[in-house]
């Protein structure tokens, strides 16, 4: 017996006679169900992470931000928030359907549900593919998933890409403990500078940010909380970004980090990559301290924030990833599981291993034949990039809060650094501002494990 198709299931989180008029509307229309009426957004997001609905009504007045709309967009619920007609335009922008007040609503929501149908079958048809083309077909899929009608927020995002280039993406990981990350983020920002680009270093190392600290900047800022704060409310430009990341020196700006580890699930990946793209409008290079890989924690439900998710977005959007470790016997072992730890995250042709502070004390008297040999014995990395140890210099700048460059004479591991730099980045200020067709994909890859 043939069963008849399936209603839409609509999710509402309005009040009043707002509310009441429109479950009555819903249940005039077929097609339309109303599956829940939500209280507050908890029980907005528990609803779609339990299946029943593909459409939510919001009044913006319950808070409705960026990291909101991502977490139900990603459960298959797509959004329209009712709100006054201007602020409209950074719903939009933000990936919802923005509606002013007083609009009937029907027609938008039989617009997003229509929109949601034909995306799952697109993918229903794509099942039988192979595992190559899937890949390619599913990204064209999600793409046109994601354009909405009635929706300005496209034409928002296609007028920021502009022609120039977007800021290229270098990211800096590496081994838990205190291998020197900070330093080489600051460093080779700061090589970046010496180049002639333009350079923000974000830190984003939700887990124990000190770039700020490093560079003699002590005065209290909010930086990447503020920031993250606006791009989930859609208030984020270039502007707003500049009065929040200080200039450390001509043509480097810092975007400090959180105040306080336990602050981290205020951080959202969706937050990351919007912080990425305004930056890119007015940087050659955005150099960011990627939080370290730590062992997840079960949320409720299965459904939040992950703790590794900030990292994954930082690491899916870098073209460049600087993984560091200590040349030690501790710093390699710890070293050599997070190079195993991230082939869950990211593919390895974009890996640079650095290894820091190589010195025969603590590697034998052959110390750079013994990194590089117990590196390709156990993970596989035959090129890695070695920085010999230089105390005194590096005990110098931190305390004056400068860097390698502006100490000054010929240190060895500042030459290494600067070789290293060069490599990827071109030298000269010609290389500045280079243009491409397009815009940088700054979500998050899924990359096979290896």
């Amino acid at each position: 017996m043939p069963g008849r198709e399936v209603d839409t299931g609509v999710l509402l989180l309005l009040r009043g006679d707002v509310e009441e008029r429109l479950v009555r509307d819903v249940a005039a229309q077929d097609g339309l169900t109303v599956m829940r009426r939500c209280a507050d957004v908890a029980e907005l997001l528990a609803a779609a992470l339990a299946g029943l609905g593909s459409v939510a009504v919001v009044d913006d007045e319950f808070g409705v931000d960026r990291t909101t709309i991502d977490r139900l967009q990603a459960q298959g619920t797509r959004v329209l928030v009712c709100c006054p007609p201007e602020h409209v335009r950074r719903y939009d922008a933000l990936g919802a359907m923005g509606l002013a007040h007083g609009v009937p609503m029907i027609p938008a929501i039989q617009s997003l549900a229509r929109s949601t149908d034909e995306a799952q079958r697109v993918v229903d048809a794509l099942a039988p593919l192979e595992p190559p083309d899937l890949e390619g077909a599913a990204a064209v899929t999600l793409a046109a998933a994601s354009s909405e009608p009635a929706s300005s927020g496209a034409d928002t995002h296609e007028s920021l890409s502009g022609p120039v280039e977007p800021a290229r993406v270098l990211a800096v990981t590496g081994a838990q403990g205190a291998p020197g990350r900070s330093t080489m983020a600051i460093n080779i920002a700061d090589l970046l500078v010496a180049q002639g680009h333009s350079v923000l270093v974000v830190d984003a190392d939700l887990w124990g940010g000190a770039l700020a600290q490093m560079l003699g900047m002590l005065a209290d800022t909010a930086g990447l909380s503020a920031a993250v704060r606006a791009a989930d409310q859609g208030t984020l430009d270039v502007s707003a970004l500049g009065r929040l990341a200080p200039r450390v020196r001509p043509g480097l700006r810092l975007l400090p980090g959180l105040a306080r580890a336990a602050r981290w699930r205020e951080v959202s990946a969706a937050a990351i990559s919007e912080i990425l793209h305004v930056a890119g409008q007015e940087h050659d290079w955005v150099v960011i301290e990627a939080p370290v890989l730590v062992p997840e924690e079960d949320s409720a439900f299965g459904f939040g924030p992950g703790r590794n998710d900030v990292a994954t977005a930082v690491l899916g959007a870098a073209e460049e990833i600087v993984v560091v470790g200590a040349a030690e016997p501790v710093g390699m072992e710890r070293l050599v599981q997070t190079l195993l730890d991230l082939d869950d995250v990211t593919a390895p042709g974009r890996r640079h291993v650095l290894v820091n502070r190589v010195r025969p004390g603590a590697a034998g008297p052959r110390a750079a034949a013994s990194v590089q040999e117990a590196l390709a014995r156990f993970a596989d990395v035959h090129d890695p990039v070695l920085i010999p140890d230089d105390r005194a210099m590096c005990d110098r700048c931190l305390l004056e809060g400068t860097t390698w460059r502006e100490s000054g004479g010929r240190s060895p591991a500042l030459r290494a650094l600067s070789d290293f730099t060069a490599r990827f980045a071109g030298t000269g200020s010609g290389q500045g501002r280079r243009r491409r067709q397009g815009r940088m994909r700054f979500l998050p890859r899924r990359t096979p494990a290896h």
